[in-house]
């Protein structure tokens, strides 16, 4: 039977983000367990026939030891929450910037074409280069970190809003004033806004990631976070918690992500 007659003798199959039937599922994880085991293994013999210098490459099975003495030495849970400070700061002002002036410049034709070339000479410009100024105007701070983090969000946010604005169909708004919504703001209310949810919401969510990407070479300069224990680490060659901190940020990210995802999927259940 076909994807499309399955879909149709199944409505819940076609449906986005419908459950896998439970073999599926069970098929699906023992492939990602394949695969981190063979990513272990392979991990294990480099470390065994030295592919790397020696000493800079920790033993897989001793990292639960070291994850343990981090806990224990008391610095594993403030480096997390540092670290989640300045994030959700820089998160949320990068998005709700980014939100707003790619809205604007996508709707309001003047100040697009007032904004396309500063658009075009900052967004080269890369997060980590406005650190020098971070540290100049808010020292080493939580307020530094944020800063750099909501810079590199900022863009995301700005062309994935942008762009959503731009795709969405014009005979949609043609039938909005049809029924008498012909100014901007109830335009923006019943077409725009639900029509770049899915595009928008998409940035918000690469956006989480680009964050943490962003934090982590912030804190590398001082400020308290996970970064800052990991470049103290790899200061003394403690690599083993360097990793350990990395898999606790991606255990982070991972959480972050799929709290986002459940509410992306309540916000548009209506999609097909």
């Amino acid at each position: 039977m076909s994807p499309t007659a399955q879909a149709c003798a199944n409505p819940a199959a076609g449906k986005r983000g419908a459950p896998l039937p439970w073999h599926a599922s069970v098929r699906r994880a023992a492939y990602g367990v394949a695969g981190l085991v063979i990513f272990i293994g392979i991990w294990k013999a480099a470390l065994i026939w030295q592919w790397a210098p020696a000493g800079t490459l920790p033993d897989p099975f001793a990292l639960p030891a070291t994850l343990a003495q981090e806990w224990q030495s008391g610095r594993l849970l403030p480096a997390i929450g540092s670290s989640l400070v300045h994030y959700f700061w820089g998160l949320a002002a990068g998005t709700a910037l980014g939100f707003a002036v790619g809205l604007a410049a996508a709707t309001l034709p003047r100040f697009d074409l007032m904004q396309a070339y500063l658009a075009r000479i900052l967004r080269p410009i890369p997060p980590l280069a406005w650190v020098v100024f971070a540290i100049a105007w808010f020292k080493v701070s939580h307020a530094g970190a944020a800063f750099v983090i909501a810079i590199g969000v900022f863009w995301v946010n700005y062309f994935a809003t942008y762009s959503a604005v731009r795709n969405v169909d014009p005979r949609f708004y043609e039938l909005a004033r049809a029924f008498g919504h012909g100014g901007y703001l109830a335009r923006a209310l019943t077409v725009t806004l639900p029509a770049i949810a899915p595009g928008a919401l998409s940035g918000v969510r690469t956006g989480i990631g680009q964050a943490w990407m962003t934090l982590i070479a912030a804190e590398l300069l001082g400020v308290p976070g996970m970064g800052q224990e990991m470049n103290a680490a790899a200061g003394v060659g403690a690599y083993d918690a360097v990793v350990v901190y990395m898999l606790i940020i991606s255990l982070v990210y991972t959480i972050c992500d799929m709290a986002f995802s459940a509410v992306e999927g309540k916000v548009l259940q209506w999609r097909p």
